[in-house]
């Protein structure tokens, strides 16, 4: 656990203390996933009122028995929150993975020493600005109201996006700006210290893969919410 208060404070020392230590930081892991569990949990009403944005943007009618549907799903929703957020967890453990998996492969291509168990630690200790970050923008959902939300696509609060609107910037565009924040670039910086430390090589080599790897975890959601565009243009629902 005192790893992980390094990292914030003195991530230098944090990383060569994680490379040195031969226990696994379980956990910082299970604090990680207690995070992600009630950020969740608190985006629940979020997640509401974004469907029901959704459902009032399509221009074809609901017929009163649809609507009586979207309410029951959503009461739903509520009564299951704490089924979700475990599922949640989960989720997030396979992302985790996922993520090791990435930057072992990206590290190795780049022929710099970490592990695979190193990796997935690295992740883990990087990972928590990324969820603190998202649990900020909860906060800030909450602090101006959810009855306030009136585009389905604005409920990022913590980035460039906030210097336009998904009208003006198009959603595309919007979405990158909004992964534009000082929570992944504090997450980059992290990223690229930890590969620096535990792979014993410079700043400026570790600086290659960690960019790489930030690059594609912005990507997804950007190609995501493209594709995602083009349908929705396809089939004029909006």
């Amino acid at each position: 656990m005192s790893t992980l208060l390094k990292v914030f404070y003195s991530p230098f020392k944090a990383f060569s203390t994680l490379k040195s230590s031969e226990k696994f930081p379980l956990m910082s892991l299970i604090l990680l996933l207690v995070i992600v569990a009630i950020n969740n949990i608190l985006m629940i009403p979020v997640t509401a009122k974004v469907m029901e944005l959704t459902f009032s943007s399509i221009q074809i009618p609901l017929s009163e028995g649809q609507t009586n549907q979207m309410d029951t799903m959503m009461q739903m929703m509520h009564k299951l929150r704490y089924l979700q957020a475990l599922g949640a967890v989960f989720t997030y453990c396979f992302i985790l993975v996922v993520y090791t998996l990435i930057i072992w492969i990206l590290t190795k291509i780049a022929k710099q020493s970490l592990t695979f168990q190193k990796a997935f630690e690295l992740i883990i200790h990087c990972s928590f600005v990324l969820a603190l970050g998202a649990l900020v923008n909860v906060f800030v959902l909450y602090a101006q109201g959810i009855e306030n939300i009136t585009n389905m696509y604005e409920i990022s609060l913590t980035g460039l996006n906030l210097l336009t609107s998904a009208d003006q910037a198009g959603v595309t565009f919007y979405t990158f700006l909004s992964l534009i924040n000082p929570f992944h670039v504090w997450f980059l910086i992290l990223l690229t210290i930890g590969i620096a430390k535990m792979a014993d090589v410079k700043i400026s080599k570790a600086f290659i893969p960690a960019f790489l790897f930030w690059a594609i975890i912005i990507a997804f959601p950007v190609v995501t919410i493209y594709f995602s565009q083009l349908f929705i243009q396809k089939t004029g629902l909006f």
